[in-house]
């Protein structure tokens, strides 16, 4: 662990271990590579899963670091169903084809962020309180909470390769952005606001592929 903190180098008063170094690669590299719609963005989402694990418990960001065993999860679902669609949802490449939502379907999934989202930032704020021995008082427990819970769920859409995760992805980075440039986090945040731009290119790249299909 001592060699994944060591610090390469400064900048503006701001370090950047190797730790931070690795998720920020593997995390751009994951993000670009499914913008344009390939399923090996999977494979270094793995990778940026593990490193931004260790990273945000050093951080006390605890809903985000567990968010990150989801992320490990999804990316290998999403690298099989992209890999290996039903017959009648294959492309060109034989690949899953991308998907748009309902609108019924979409306020639902913004509702049940919201709520599940404060649901488990009160269990995280008691859950500390019961073991303040072992854990620091969370930072952001309420917008960490609801950032989880919306990144769990644009994972999922992007596992299945719906188009509006990029619509999430967009809203989820922006306030992120802001969230780790607050608390020092400057190379990680920079990686989302880069996530942002890419997500804003990704929006019109995909609906081009699904109008395509017709």
């Amino acid at each position: 662990m001592e060699g994944l903190n060591y610090t390469l180098f400064s900048l503006w008063g701001h370090s950047l271990s190797v730790l931070e170094l690795v998720g920020v690669l593997t995390g751009f590299a994951a993000v670009f590579l499914a913008s344009k719609a390939w399923a090996v963005n999977f494979l270094f989402g793995l990778v940026n899963a593990m490193a931004y694990f260790l990273l945000y418990f050093q951080y006390h960001l605890y809903s985000v670091m567990l968010l990150q065993l989801f992320y490990f999860s999804f990316s290998i679902y999403g690298y099989y169903h992209w890999k290996h669609p039903k017959a009648d949802e294959a492309d060109g490449k034989k690949e899953q084809r991308i998907g748009l939502l309902n609108w019924k379907s979409r306020m639902y999934w913004i509702i049940g962020i919201l709520t599940v989202g404060s649901w488990w930032g009160l269990g995280v704020i008691h859950f500390q309180a019961q073991y303040p021995q072992y854990f620091a008082p969370p930072a952001f427990p309420m917008l960490d909470a609801v950032l989880t819970i919306g990144s769990i769920v644009a994972q999922y859409l992007l596992s299945k390769k719906i188009w509006e995760n990029w619509i999430l992805w967009i809203v989820l980075d922006t306030i992120s952005t802001l969230m780790y440039a607050s608390m020092g986090m400057v190379f990680t945040a920079f990686l989302f606001f880069s996530f942002t731009l890419i997500a804003l290119h990704a929006i019109v790249k995909w609906k081009k592929i699904y109008e395509a299909y017709e």
